[in-house]
């Protein structure tokens, strides 16, 4: 294959498929759970020196100073103080590159691990959703796959009344990737809905909202409006850089329609639910995909905080048996969802492949820790990065909407 994440894609795919066939067997789906999770861990963390990213993120990691020194640059790191620190302790402990990316993905599984474990069900969906979603968050953005990370401890914490170390994981989270602010703002304002009455008239509105954005042409945020933000220049850069480009007409589109119709008809069947963190959060989340839907290059970057919490309280209402009798035709509505996502993410792999192949660097092609019986280490390392070069060169946002 020429891009290693489609066997990503195919695994996942055939593991919510089994999910689907063994509905009726919880006691079997409760023991898949775990083995099924380490089968995608371990796909994840086997890849060596993989993707364009290493360009930037090796050399940094080979010549990152002491842990003195990283903290007293502060802001005048090249990355993000959190993950800079990280960085410098890890490699003044003698590991490598490799070790480093464990760390991360590890990191990523365990908080997605305690997130799911308290589904009722469809854990194995779930977990194959969200690995879907945002293999590009696991398998190339290092510094904010350790945000989310972070992010979804602090949900967890709040979810269990641990505010102190709530704060602090919110702290690390805005360390560890800029994007980490914005998250935690929303954060910060869903507190106020917080044991609040949910309305499903809120996602009609989105719904109708995302509608517009898909019909009709919307105009692009001038980066003058940027100039004028309260924010850090690096911040202004990045964001004027994210919103360079936008995009009416999105496959993915038909996915954010069905979660929101979803979440209106079944929570209009519940005058008496609460919002609960999990619920703020899919709330917040789908907010954010409807507002920032053009700009798909920016929206791919936020949305992998809210993705999920967005599939959880998703599966939280799916899994209610009352509620779904009390929808019409409620169990064909699930059953036709799930399809739909599983449909959905088949195109997204045949995409990546026919992407991949389409360019002239095979960057995304497979690399992983058994060519290390091949070849030795500072061998793949210099191809690798060859090949990322070469990208970087010819192939930059080429990529980009090839899987919408």
């Amino acid at each position: 294959m020429e891009n290693y994440t489609t066997s990503i894609f195919i695994v996942a795919i055939l593991f919510g498929l089994l999910d689907l066939l063994t509905d009726r067997w919880s006691a079997v789906q409760r023991q898949l759970f775990p083995i099924l999770s380490c089968v995608l861990y371990f796909l994840c963390i086997i890849t060596y020196y993989y993707g364009p990213d290493i360009q930037t993120y090796v050399p940094h990691y080979e010549t990152i100073e002491s842990l003195g020194e990283v903290w007293h640059k502060g802001g005048d790191n090249k990355f993000e103080i959190g993950y800079s620190l990280l960085c410098s302790l890890l490699h003044g402990l003698g590991w490598s590159y490799w070790w480093m990316t464990w760390t991360v993905k590890t990191l990523y599984f365990i908080a997605l691990w305690l997130l799911l474990r308290t589904l009722p069900k469809r854990k194995i969906f779930a977990l194959s959703c969200i690995v879907m979603t945002d293999t590009n968050l696991i398998m190339h953005e290092a510094r904010q796959c350790l945000a989310v990370s972070f992010f979804v401890f602090m949900i967890l914490l709040l979810q269990h009344k641990k505010y102190i170390w709530a704060v602090v994981c919110a702290v690390v989270t805005v360390f560890m990737h800029k994007s980490g602010f914005f998250p935690i703002g929303l954060t910060l304002c869903g507190m106020f809905l917080y044991r609040t009455r949910q309305y499903a008239a809120i996602y009609t509105i989105l719904t109708i909202i995302l509608l517009v954005l898909v019909v009709l042409p919307v105009q692009r945020i001038s980066t003058s409006i940027m100039d004028v933000l309260p924010l850090p220049q690096t911040y202004i850069a990045s964001l004027s850089h994210h919103l360079s480009l936008g995009l009416q007409l999105q496959t993915v589109a038909v996915i954010y329609l069905a979660l929101l119709l979803i979440f209106g008809i079944y929570l209009s069947y519940d005058s008496q639910r609460k919002y609960t963190w999990y619920a703020v959060m899919a709330l917040c989340g789908m907010g954010v995909i409807v507002i920032l839907y053009p700009y798909y290059f920016l929206l791919v970057r936020l949305r992998s905080y809210f993705v999920p919490f967005i599939v959880c309280y998703l599966v939280v209402l799916l899994s209610d048996a009352s509620r779904t009798r009390a929808v019409p035709y409620g169990t064909m509505m699930k059953q036709a969802l799930m399809m739909l996502v599983l449909v959905y993410y088949i195109h997204v792999a045949v995409s990546q492949e026919r992407g991949a192949k389409l360019l002239q660097s095979p960057v995304y092609r497979g690399c992983t820790v058994f060519e290390l019986t091949q070849a030795s280490s500072r061998q793949i390392r210099n191809r690798q990065m060859q090949i990322a070069a070469s990208y970087w060169k010819n192939d930059y946002m080429q990529r980009a909407k090839s899987t919408l």
